[in-house]
């Protein structure tokens, strides 16, 4: 079996980045990863946040750490789309239930 460890708040959101291809990049690994044969459990660790997560969580199994996070997007960048204020992360990370335990139910 293969097995990836999660921990990371995602893939930098600058425009470097994306001339230097992690988009392209990201996608590709989720294509192979799709495409393998044998099991693959992923685990968060830690912070799985955004592309970076995505990128290592295509997996017949994923697993959290009790005090791990998994979402799309972080607290912060949610609460500064949806209400134009990152200090309201608290509210967006209830809301968005992105603990193991919200995950589990």
């Amino acid at each position: 079996p293969i097995f990836t460890f999660i921990d990371t708040k995602g893939a930098y959101p600058g425009k470097a980045a994306e001339e230097r291809g992690q988009s392209e990049s990201i996608a590709r690994n989720l294509v192979s990863m799709a495409g393998l044969t044998v099991p693959v459990i992923s685990i968060v660790i830690g912070e799985g946040g955004s592309g970076g997560a995505l990128g290592l969580g295509v997996s017949n199994r994923l697993l959290m750490l009790e005090n791990s996070t998994y979402s799309v997007i972080s607290p912060e960048g949610a609460a500064g789309i949806l209400w134009k204020d990152s200090s309201l992360a608290k509210i967006a990370a209830e809301t968005m239930k992105i603990t193991a335990y919200d995950l589990l139910e």
